[in-house]
């Protein structure tokens, strides 16, 4: 969908329809008064029937019969004022933009008040976009070709000075870059193995720091030998594909700038290797490169935003598979860093890539860093499809995370990771074992990683739950959800 700011009066715009914004403790505002003097007082008589009352994602269709150039006016709700923010303008927004499509509406325009706040707008750009997303790239054939051919093309955002519009053009253009940087990471999560191996992984990471400025540099197999990346090997040692390590570097002008490591995990299929999953689901582990993509998500609209944090992007890549080379069971393999790992379950193969990535990561001396990774299924027992489970060891990083959080609904909820939770990853035949005791998953699969995370700042995201399987959102769709995109570029602006 193409989003235009124009100067106007939304009573001469030509258009499918008109939105109208109404707050259900406020049915008289300037805006609505405008409209209903134009449809001639049809619009306060409808209200006074109490059928619409500006609740929250509600919305009506009233038709202008020629009052006004727009064949329509809809009425969206946007609730209470008091009770209004950033999160309920996306919602609505998502609501409203399906519905217009749903509709086959193919233009929308809406009049945008002059006090109305940069942050609710931006988020109503961002949900209108994101609500639109589906993932077709593989389909041939139309299941229903009314319901294929609907597309909302273009929504115009009309205000009524030059100010006003250099102002909004800004925000659109913020949040149009964040949104297709979700978009990409929604889209590669939702490739299957077979459109998205780890070369062409580190193929779409060079086309990204391309386009967004970024310097791109690509570890193949010979040269992670060579450095000494063992854990990542091993894992993909049972793969005919090769593995990958990409670094993206995102450097502002100007010097003494702080540096910033995002670090995900790629595993583009993931059968468990040896410790083979069950049938039933595993056709989701596609999306067990959903903090890689993330990462790659993020990285692209940093390098077209450009806040003056120097960030780096760390990704590591494999495929987990059991053939006859995969590592098994009781394996002793050495990190990047040095220390040795007793593998007692090669479906606890995340962390195994993440060490090696998290080693490498301390040599740029970073202020901050954020992994990112589908790592256990408990923290979906946990906290369900709602909140990624955070674990740290800094708390001052981990407030900037919760902060970026709650601005941009991406929620976490912080978990304990004590010093007690070492003793469940302790190894009797190598320094440390990459399961623990059985009991707290995903604090053991953090104090594993624990471990390699040494002498920066550093906070871990496991995003198992919310990666995919969201609900109860109008903006994210089934199948990926792109979440931490929006997360860690707020973080990184915020620094």
């Amino acid at each position: 969908m193409n989003i235009t700011v124009e100067i106007g009066d939304f009573r001469q715009a030509e258009t499918d329809a008109v939105l109208i914004p109404i707050l259900e403790d406020d049915l008289h505002n300037e805006l609505l008064l405008a409209a209903d003097a134009a449809l001639e007082g049809r619009i306060q008589a409808f209200l006074n029937l109490g059928d619409f009352k500006g609740k929250p994602k509600t919305t009506s269709v009233l038709y202008t019969n020629g009052a006004i150039t727009a064949p329509r006016i809809i009425l969206v709700g946007l609730g209470i004022y008091a009770e209004l923010n950033a999160e309920k303008v996306r919602q609505v927004s998502g609501h409203t933009a399906r519905q217009a499509r749903d509709m086959g509406l193919k233009s929308i325009t809406v009049p945008i008040p002059p006090e109305t706040q940069e942050d609710w707008a931006q988020a109503a750009v961002e949900a209108s976009l994101l609500s639109l997303y589906e993932f077709k790239q593989h389909k041939t054939q139309k299941d229903d070709k009314e319901d294929e051919d609907k597309s909302l093309e273009s929504m115009t955002l009309l205000v009524g000075s030059e100010v006003e519009k250099s102002s909004l053009e800004r925000i659109v253009e913020r949040g149009e870059t964040i949104a297709n940087g979700t978009i990409l990471a929604r889209d590669l999560s939702n490739q299957p193995g077979n459109h998205l191996t780890p070369t062409q992984l580190a193929e779409k990471a060079e086309e990204v720091a391309e386009t967004a400025g970024l310097n791109c540099t690509v570890f193949d197999k010979p040269t992670l030998e060579e450095k000494g990346f063992r854990t990542l090997l091993a894992v993909a040692q049972g793969s005919v594909e090769e593995p990958k390590f990409i670094i993206l570097e995102y450097t502002p002008e100007g010097e003494e700038h702080d540096t910033v490591a995002l670090v995900g995990k790629g595993i583009t299929f993931d059968t468990g290797g040896i410790s083979l999953k069950s049938g039933s689901g595993m056709h989701e582990m596609k999306h067990d490169m959903s903090g890689a993509a993330a990462v790659l998500g993020a990285m692209q609209v940093i390098g077209h935003l450009k806040p003056a944090v120097r960030v780096i992007g760390i990704i590591a890549t494999t495929e987990n598979m059991p053939g006859s080379t995969a590592i098994k069971p009781g394996d002793v393999v050495t990190s990047y860093g040095g220390k040795t790992i007793e593998i007692l379950n090669t479906d606890a193969e995340g962390r195994l890539i993440l060490a090696d990535a998290l080693g490498w990561t301390a040599q740029y001396e970073p202020k901050g860093v954020i992994d990112l990774a589908t790592l256990t299924g408990a923290v979906i027992t946990c906290l369900g499809h709602i909140a990624a489970g955070a674990m740290g060891t800094d708390d001052a990083l981990m407030e900037k995370v919760k902060k970026a959080a709650d601005k941009t609904h991406e929620r976490v909820w912080e978990l304990p990771l004590w010093d007690d939770y070492d003793e469940g990853v302790k190894s009797k035949v190598a320094d440390v074992q990459n399961i623990g005791d059985g009991t707290a998953g995903t604090l053991a699969g953090a104090a594993f990683l624990k471990k390699f995370a040494e002498g920066y700042p550093w906070v871990h995201l496991d995003i198992a739950g919310t990666a995919w399987g969201m609900k109860n959102s109008t903006y994210i769709p089934e199948g990926a959800s792109g979440y931490g995109v929006r997360l860690l570029v707020q973080l990184v602006e915020d620094w």
